[in-house]
């Protein structure tokens, strides 16, 4: 029987980084608008992860983590690149959500219409790798 598994994106961020243009301190009014992108960055790649992103050697080692990845957007609203910011401590989880990545939001695709804020920014979100109690490994 295969074994239930929860991959998840956290909706709390743990860092934001503006491009230099927004380097000065942000009312709350003024961080509205990447709120709002991060929610949407956040969801878009929820529902783009799948089950076959957990790897199956992972979960029959029982491995659970958190990835943190650093995802930027150019001023163009596109993605740019993305990278391991945190590993969870495992090379197989921290490749494989390296790869979720990169296969959910591309480099050169245009990220979510809340995103185009007319300056380039980087975003730090997780990725959590989980086995649900009570479930038998396959």
């Amino acid at each position: 029987m295969q074994g239930r598994l929860a991959l998840a994106l956290a909706v709390t961020m743990l860092a934001l980084s503006i491009g230099a243009s927004r380097a000065r301190a942000q009312t709350p009014h003024e961080e509205e608008p990447m709120n709002v992108c991060v929610s949407a960055l956040a969801s878009l790649l929820r529902s783009r992860l799948t089950a076959d992103d957990y790897p199956e050697a992972a979960r029959k080692a029982d491995m659970q983590g958190t990835v943190w990845f650093l995802l930027t957007c150019n001023s163009r609203g596109e993605f740019e690149r993305s990278q391991v910011e945190r590993s969870s401590g495992s090379e197989l989880l921290d490749q494989s959500a390296l790869r979720a990545i990169e296969r959910a939001l591309p480099a050169g695709a245009p990220a979510p219409i809340a995103c185009h804020l007319g300056h380039g920014f980087s975003v730090t979100l997780p990725i959590v790798y989980r086995l649900l109690p009570g479930r038998t490994k396959r």
